[in-house]
């Protein structure tokens, strides 16, 4: 295994073999004859991530037999909404950092940060016309309008919600309409342009749901003790947590409030028992993600089943270092 966790041994050829072309695809993107776009895009594509969306998109492609001019494509689309979304992320957030880097925002400006997401939104959705075949473009451009609609609908309730009211039913919703495309959205692509069933289609979406779900919920146990970013700071922003939410549903009203006026108090109630409940609800989360793939055809079953160690291994390191 990786230290991203990915299991290469299931991947076709192509999901590396391509990946270069990805990454060129995507650079053009951000070449563009305009001094301050160029700036922000610039400063932005210095903080590149590991590229696991688009090898999603090149292995599913790969693996189901669909045209690589299809799937290189889709592969440089998903990044390019992917990078759109950290960018108007980090301004919802009040992220001042991105990969070690200072986020857009807070380089060059709100404006700038907006503008330049916008772009690349836009650009997203011209990429998909290069597809050759036209069919290929009518499914993926209606895909990516209503996984972009989802992800809005996400965000919205991530700014929205108090998190010292929200419940577990709404922040579930919340956090799988935000996540969850991000998974699904590479590989959905690939399962309708290669017209798989409705069934199989249904149990990528809710297999990823699950995934997505379980991928922000970690997130959230990672913020209430400080793991690689700094502690509290979805309680001081306001941001709903799913490990919260679970802590303050076993408190009486009084406590709550003393919380609420106090974040800092809460570590008085992050002990060993609290994380064995966070561990337990991740793992129900994951079974009912794996119970979703047999229903996927079994080609890309192993991308499924990556995914999922991926968050076990995190879940795992967690737990034995707190």
């Amino acid at each position: 295994m990786t230290k991203n966790y990915w299991d290469e041994s299931f991947i076709p050829p192509e999901a590396d073999k391509f990946l270069e072309n990805v990454k060129n695809e995507f650079a053009k993107s951000f070449d563009v004859d305009d001094k301050y776009l160029s700036a922000w895009l610039s400063h932005h594509g210095e903080s590149q991530g590991k590229w696991l969306r688009s090898r999603l998109a090149l292995a599913t492609g790969g693996l189901l037999g669909l045209s690589s001019q299809t799937y290189i494509n889709w592969a440089v689309v998903c990044e390019l909404i992917h990078s759109a979304s950290l960018l108007h992320d980090d301004i919802c957030d009040e992220d001042s950092l991105r990969r070690g880097q200072s986020s857009v925002w807070q380089e060059y400006g709100i404006s700038a940060a907006i503008c330049t997401g916008d772009y690349l939104i836009a650009e997203s959705f011209s990429k998909i016309t290069e597809i050759e075949q036209g069919w290929h473009q009518t499914i993926l451009l209606k895909l990516l309008s209503c996984s972009v609609k989802d992800i809005i609908f996400g965000q919205s309730k991530d700014v929205s919600f108090d998190p010292f009211k929200i419940s577990w039913t709404q922040y579930a919703k919340m956090a799988t309409d935000k996540t969850a495309p991000f998974i699904a959205l590479p590989m959905m692509g690939m399962f309708k342009c290669s017209e798989r069933s409705n069934d199989e289609c249904d149990g990528l979406q809710k297999a990823s749901d699950y995934l997505g779900l379980s991928y922000q919920y970690l997130n959230d146990v990672e913020n209430l003790v400080g793991i690689n970013q700094d502690i509290f700071t979805d309680i001081y922003k306001k941001h709903p947590n799913g490990m919260l939410i679970r802590i303050l549903e076993k408190l009486d009203q009084e406590i709550q409030v003393k919380i609420r006026n106090n974040p800092k108090i809460l570590i008085d109630f992050i002990n060993k028992e609290s994380f064995q409940d966070q561990e337990e609800h991740i793992k129900e989360l994951i079974k009912n993600a794996e119970d979703q793939f047999h229903r996927v055809p079994k080609v890309v079953q192993p991308i499924l089943i990556s995914i999922k160690n991926e968050i076990n291994t995190r879940t795992k390191n967690l737990m034995e270092n707190n």
